[in-house]
């Protein structure tokens, strides 16, 4: 017998509502973030992949992204200055 745990329906029916509502809204109103693989988490390790070039994707992506109508803000669109940013943010830096 299953017995249904209300929160975890809860939270599966709002993020269901929540995937539904996003072919609806427009470009301009939606939030998209990339994250990149470190592990273990160490700036050695950013965005290295077996046999994918990670920053060409991201490269990729973000070109896409733009040709669709999403404000990518002052994202870099070449592979180096990609690198660069992600390797250099003071934000992501261990102390």
């Amino acid at each position: 017998r299953s017995v249904p745990l209300s929160d975890r329906v809860n939270l599966l029916a709002d993020r269901a509502m929540k995937w539904a509502n996003l072919g609806s809204k427009k470009v301009a109103d939606k939030k998209i973030a990339i994250t990149i693989f470190s592990f273990p988490p160490d700036k050695g390790n950013v965005g290295t992949a077996a046999y994918l070039d990670v920053f060409d994707s991201i490269k990729a992506v973000l070109k896409q992204l733009k040709s669709e109508g999403y404000d990518i803000g002052d994202a870099p669109l070449d592979k180096e200055a990609i690198m660069e940013s992600v390797l250099n943010d003071p934000e992501a830096k261990i102390s």
